[in-house]
């Protein structure tokens, strides 16, 4: 069985921040456009989206047990909605360099995600009205066909349809994050260049600090004088 930590190069009492680190570090390396195996980087990620969320690593830790396979048409759903996002950043006829890409489509699925979330919820309380509704219907009349309970009951199986709906997506959607982490969409060089003018800027500042330190503990003129000391011809 696959030592996920092992995978990731950390111990198991990594903090998050620190599998987060070790994921972007490896992923570099591993990733087929890389140089690295498809097989491997989908250990990789595997690794990262077990390790990263709170539950599954419990689960992990205690168990030893890995959610169990998706069918295979899950990341083809989560696939589709990256297809889907990438369109619109590729039709959107503005410069790729203004853009922070990754962080555009990551926050459209986020933003997804929740709305989706909330319909659930939506439904959720509907279902609960509608019970409470029907424990209150009754028919004045015995022996005709319950009409309104007919109703009722297509009322119930359209929200359980759509709640289902929802969480299927949302599923997918969130698979679609996962599968985004092992991706990004900046220029290199741009990065490396912003790295540098940062690294410049930081230099800059910490030398104004220091000239402002020596200046400030520069002894004035009337403190540099001798006690009692007149002034001189030049004041």
């Amino acid at each position: 069985m696959t030592d996920l930590y092992k995978t990731l190069g950390v111990k198991r009492t990594a903090a998050p921040k620190d599998i987060h680190k070790a994921y972007r570090k490896k992923a570099k390396s591993a990733h087929p456009d890389s140089g690295g195996s498809v097989e491997a980087f989908n250990t990789l990620v595997l690794a990262y989206s077990v390790l990263s969320d709170k539950g599954r690593r419990t689960r992990y830790d205690e168990t030893g047990e890995i959610d169990p396979p998706r069918p295979d048409n899950f990341d083809g759903g989560a696939i589709e909605i990256i297809a889907d996002k990438l369109g619109l950043v590729i039709h959107a006829e503005q410069d790729l360099a203004t853009m922070d890409v990754g962080r555009l489509i990551e926050q459209a699925i986020r933003d997804d995600i929740a709305a989706r979330k909330a319909s659930v919820t939506h439904q959720q309380r509907a279902g609960e009205r509608l019970a409470a509704l029907r424990s209150r219907t009754k028919r004045k009349a015995e022996g005709d066909a319950n009409l309104v309970a007919r109703v009722l009951d297509w009322h119930e199986l359209a929200i359980r349809n759509h709640i289902k709906k929802h969480e299927e997506s949302i599923r997918f959607l969130e698979r679609a994050l996962e599968i985004l982490h092992g991706y990004s969409f900046t220029d290199d060089l741009a990065a490396a260049q912003a790295e540098e003018v940062a690294g410049a800027l930081n230099d800059i500042l910490v030398a104004l600090d220091e000239l402002a330190a020596v200046l400030n503990t520069t002894p004035s003129r009337a403190e540099a004088m001798p006690q009692g000391a007149g002034p001189t011809a030049f004041g």
